[in-house]
């Protein structure tokens, strides 16, 4: 077994992993494909230790513990990478979202050649590429922050962060009905974010700005002030994004920072006066997974678009020349076995 471990300065190792037993409800899966997050990006810029990478998961079963009852060996699955345990208090009072105690990748890297999970942890799928079945995690952030909104038909929405999660955010939005969508990235001269541009203008954006632009914010509020706004970028631009809602408007801080840019200076009094709100979403424990398979394999969302890159595990090296600096990458997948 072998898997890819990482830490700062996008130093990155191929290890050797013990072999790891199959108890009774376990599942040897066989990883096929394993999608670079932003969270992996972090832990490469930010995080001194080394660090197992990849929790977007799409895998094989490749053999069952006698009690698992969910699976076959040869199931397409897709792996949560946080799993509710539906035993504790807030399991069992409706507040699965708070679970602690829940199934976990046990530090093994989702950049894997092989992993053993929970049963609990998987998720079927027919009809979707494994690399393209990588995305089903991603998406189903997006949907968790997206629902979180209540969007009415035809809302207008404003996204900060043309990375995966953004772009996933739109295209997911767009096909629940929200109206104008506007998204927003930092520099008009990236080579990373011109490929994202065309990639959100195919997944349903209709206004693209950037905030290194003068009157960016006057600009974007030209066609009115928005309904909603999430940020999937640093959340210091929450105090930006509340300044493009308008009254009963709500911000949705989608991203998080490892490098101390998590700090925001809101008008609170603003915010009360115009009731707009600040929410947060963490897609922890797993929640939307059958509802995001069934997104990309009816084809609601085309989240192959935003794949722009695919490289082996003995590869990963080039993870650097990808992020470390500006390449016209968005989301580049591991190809584990």
């Amino acid at each position: 077994m072998r898997g890819l471990y990482g830490k700062r300065g996008f130093a990155i190792e191929l290890r050797d992993r013990p072999p790891v037993a199959l108890g009774a409800n376990m599942v040897r899966i066989r990883v096929r494909a394993c999608g670079v997050c932003g969270t992996d990006l972090h832990f490469l810029r930010d995080m001194d230790d080394w660090t197992p990478l990849g929790h977007e998961i799409s895998a094989e079963v490749a053999q069952v513990g006698p009690g698992v009852t969910r699976v076959r060996v040869g199931d397409s699955v897709v792996c949560e990478d946080v799993t509710q345990c539906g035993a504790c208090e807030f399991c069992k009072t409706g507040r699965s979202r708070l679970c602690r105690s829940g199934y976990t990748l046990n530090a093994q890297p989702g950049m894997s050649d092989e992993m053993v999970v929970h049963e609990n942890m998987l998720n079927v799928f027919t009809g979707i590429d494994p690399v393209t079945a990588a995305m089903v995690e991603p998406l189903a952030v997006a949907i968790r922050g997206v629902n979180k909104l209540r969007l009415r038909p035809f809302a207008s929405l404003a996204i900060f962060g043309m990375g995966a999660i953004g772009l996933l955010s739109c295209a997911y939005a767009r096909a629940m009905g929200a109206g104008r969508v506007a998204m927003f990235a930092r520099n008009p001269h990236s080579r990373r974010n011109r490929a994202a541009q065309d990639a959100a203008a195919d997944l349903g954006a209709d206004e693209i700005y950037y905030t290194g632009e003068e009157g960016y914010l006057e600009r974007a509020l030209r066609g009115g002030e928005f309904d909603a706004a999430i940020v999937a970028a640093p959340p210091s631009l929450c105090a930006e994004a509340m300044k493009l809602v308008g009254y009963g408007g709500e911000v949705l801080a989608l991203g998080v920072a490892l490098d101390g840019s998590g700090a925001a200076a809101l008008d609170v009094s603003d915010m009360v006066f115009h009731k707009k709100q600040l929410l947060t979403s963490l897609a922890e424990p797993a929640a939307n997974f059958p509802l995001s398979i069934e997104m990309i394999r009816s084809g609601r969302v085309d989240a192959a678009r935003i794949i722009t890159h695919r490289l082996a595990l003995t590869d990963a090296a080039r993870l650097g020349e990808l992020y470390a600096q500006d390449a016209p990458a968005i989301k580049t997948v591991m190809l584990c076995s």
